[in-house]
């Protein structure tokens, strides 16, 4: 008998190398998609995408969340996320679902979904995640303290989920290996 299809969530702070991680996962883990996600953030054209992401305004936002469209969302620095409902649902049909997702977002995937394996990203020390951020530079210097103020809270939320893995500067693919090493008991 086929195992039920799970939800792998990747969560942990702003510039701790989540999506990084999350690609080289998916690279690795034939059984897992990625998640849909809409967003209001403009386009990032110096990086690659983990996940299928869609781009849309304010107001379309909007009128998803009020047709119940999001499995979940949140306001994060000023701009909307959320998890396409009907994608994440279809995909579970046939596949392993791996979120890469902001803390608020990931709390909400685990009450909504128990089968699901919550991984927290953390990086080796702070200052990891302040260099990173400084190498943003089309991102304002407000938003960049106002995530690295943010990270600090939330790398305190990290002892509830179910796995905790550092993600030390220049060692990226053992993140992604212990990754790959923990998903497989799953699938």
């Amino acid at each position: 008998m086929p195992k039920e299809k799970i939800i792998a969530i990747i969560t942990g702070p702003s510039a701790v190398g989540k999506t990084s991680i999350a690609i080289g996962v998916l690279k690795k883990m034939k059984k897992f998609r990625p998640s849909t996600t809409y967003t209001t953030r403009p386009v990032r054209q110096e990086s690659s995408e983990d996940k299928i992401m869609l781009h849309i305004n304010e107001d379309q936002f909007r009128q998803l969340i009020d047709n119940g469209d999001l499995i979940e969302w949140a306001q994060v620095y000023g701009n909307f996320y959320g998890t396409s409902k009907e994608a994440l649902l279809e995909t579970l049909k046939k596949y392993h679902v791996l979120l890469n997702i902001d803390v608020q977002g990931a709390k909400i995937i685990k009450k909504k979904f128990p089968k699901n394996i919550s991984i927290f990203i953390l990086p080796e020390k702070i200052e990891d995640i302040k260099q990173r951020l400084a190498t943003r530079k089309k991102m304002p210097t407000a938003i960049r303290k106002r995530r690295l103020d943010a990270a600090k809270e939330e790398i305190d939320q990290a002892k509830y989920f179910d796995y905790r893995i550092t993600n030390y500067d220049n060692r990226l693919e053992e993140s992604i290996e212990k990754i790959v090493a923990i998903l497989k008991k799953y699938q």
